[in-house]
């Protein structure tokens, strides 16, 4: 190997110890900011009530449990749509709807496997 090589071979253990030191501290965060509940937060501003929490959360939970069944029972986008229309028939707009389906993100690891499933089908504008 020449001195170039080493130093490359350096440069790029260095870049993979610092791309693992931010991995662990997005985990960490990802992690303390599921703990604050941001769906909550999210509902609350735009007034929602109990009773439609508590409704999405059903709503969300059977969606993430059929992501991982058979490719026939897995949710869709229409469905998601209708049904979240139905919880929010006055606040179902686009910038809500999307607030929601983007706070899945940084929710509890069920909802992050959720949002992940939603981005690899299309369902995020």
């Amino acid at each position: 190997m020449t001195n170039r090589d080493d130093e490359l071979a350096a440069k790029i253990a260095d870049l993979d110890a610092r791309l693992a030191e931010v991995e662990a501290l997005q985990a960490l965060t990802l992690r303390i900011l599921s703990t604050t509940k941001p769906l909550d937060a999210v509902l609350a501003q735009y007034g929602a009530t109990h009773a439609q929490q508590q409704s999405l959360y059903r709503l969300l939970d059977n969606l993430a449990a059929r992501t991982r069944g058979h490719e026939r029972e897995r949710p869709t986008l229409a469905a998601f749509l209708l049904q979240f229309g139905e919880i929010f028939p006055g606040q179902a707009d686009r910038t809500f709807r999307d607030l929601v389906v983007q706070t899945l993100r940084i929710e509890q690891p069920l909802y992050r496997d959720l949002y992940a499933y939603m981005a690899a089908h299309g369902w995020l504008t």
